[in-house]
Parts: structure tokens; sequence; C-alpha cells
């Protein structure tokens, strides 16, 4: 089916003839007891535009037993328009308004700034 090859943080497939439900649920099996990487898997496939997954699509991943019960409440949740999932997912792939290096860099300008005074 798919290579797959490790990430820092998680599990990154490389997708060869995989449909988006394989794909998902090869996630499911790699994300198992972390949120984070699970809504990191979920970013792939929505986005502000909206999704490739028809309701078919969703039913049949939230009925698969590979699927943990929280797997299945924050995929639906993530295909519920306007939902704080859905909201949360988009935001991940939008780029944020300031890098956190950024806030750490002037964050610590400030304090070397008073340390020297």
């Amino acid at each position: 089916m798919g290579a797959v090859r490790q990430n820092v943080n998680f599990v990154i497939f490389e997708v060869i003839n995989l449909t988006g439900v394989e794909y998902m649920l090869k996630a499911a099996l790699h994300s198992k007891g972390s949120a984070e990487h699970w809504f990191h898997y979920l970013r792939k496939y929505i986005d502000k535009c909206g999704t490739v997954f028809s309701q078919t699509d969703v039913d049949f991943l939230c009925d698969n037993e590979n699927l943990t019960p929280f797997q299945r409440v924050s995929l639906k949740a993530a295909f519920t328009d306007n939902s704080p999932t859905r909201r949360h997912i988009i935001n991940l792939n939008e780029p944020s308004k300031r890098d956190v290096l950024s806030i750490l860099r002037s964050e610590l300008k400030g304090r070397n700034h008073h340390e020297a005074n």
C-alpha cells in the first residue's frame, strides 16, 4: 500500500495509490493516544474551502473499529460546519500571525535589555 517514514513529531505516509479513506484509517492507527497528531492528519483533508470527503466517507470512517471513541467524535465534529473542532483544524492550516520564535526572541531581548541596565 503506502510507505511510511518517521517525522520529528508524527508519522507521515508517503501516499502511493492510497485513497483519502485508506490514508485516514492508517492515520488513526498511528495517532492513537495523541489528539494533536490526529488533528494534524485531519487537516490534510479539511480547510476553509471545504473537504474532499463525502458524508458516506465520514460515516464509513466513524463506523470503523480501528478508530478510538475520541477519534470518532472528533472526526464527526471536524466535518460539522462551524464546529469548534473544525475551526481548530482550519486554524492549523493558517499561518500563525506571529511565530513562537519571534515572540521568544522579543521576550529574551527585553529581559537582556533590563538586565544590562
